[in-house]
């Protein structure tokens, strides 16, 4: 896909194209931004971005029925995402095994990263808690399971919880998951 891009990338933008970029590099920052956690610096994950705005723009058709804005989104990310995805296949000591991971995939291990960072903000019996009743490199456990293997009430497992969900939501606001995990920009 990238001798694609790179073929594509060798023709000459109009002038219209070249608006059509110009106009919409903030989308293609905001992208940037809410990836930017994910191993790849935010330079390289703009320039990727303005790869796909020009990608897009030699692409898009007004008939397509959709905005510029929502085509070019696609490519943004879709630029961004194999980016991160080579970063992570040039990291790993295998790279002959190395495959393109789809979106999801690469969103979800990013997520997952988020999250275990986010996790160190609580105490060792919150990260319990919260880490079986989730599933979280554990079996999954109901409330009164976990209180039964602490030794606490369930009303008193079940009060850490919450506890703990507002302390990792108090944490997550400090750097928006919901933002770094939403793919789509509208």
């Amino acid at each position: 896909m990238r001798q694609d891009i790179q073929n594509t990338a060798k023709r000459e933008l109009t002038e219209a194209q070249r608006q059509l970029v110009s106009n919409h590099l903030p989308l293609a920052y905001a992208i940037a931004w809410r990836m930017k956690d994910c191993g790849v610096c935010l330079d390289d994950l703009r320039q990727e971005g303005c790869l796909g705005l020009c990608e897009a723009a030699m692409r898009f058709g007004e008939d397509a029925g959709n905005s510029f804005a929502t085509y070019a989104s696609h490519w943004c990310r879709k630029m961004m995402l194999s980016a991160i995805h080579h970063n992570t296949a040039t990291d790993s000591l295998d790279d002959n095994t190395a495959h393109e991971p789809e979106d999801d995939d690469l969103l979800r291990s990013g997520q997952l990263r988020r999250i275990d960072n986010a996790m160190r903000c609580l105490d060792p019996v919150e990260r319990q808690i919260i880490g079986q009743f989730y599933g979280i490199n554990t079996e999954r456990l109901s409330l009164t399971e976990i209180a039964a293997g602490l030794g606490f009430s369930r009303a008193r497992a079940s009060s850490l919880h919450q506890r703990a969900l507002r302390r990792l939501e108090t944490e997550l606001r400090k750097h928006p998951l919901a933002d770094y995990l939403t793919p789509w920009l509208c």
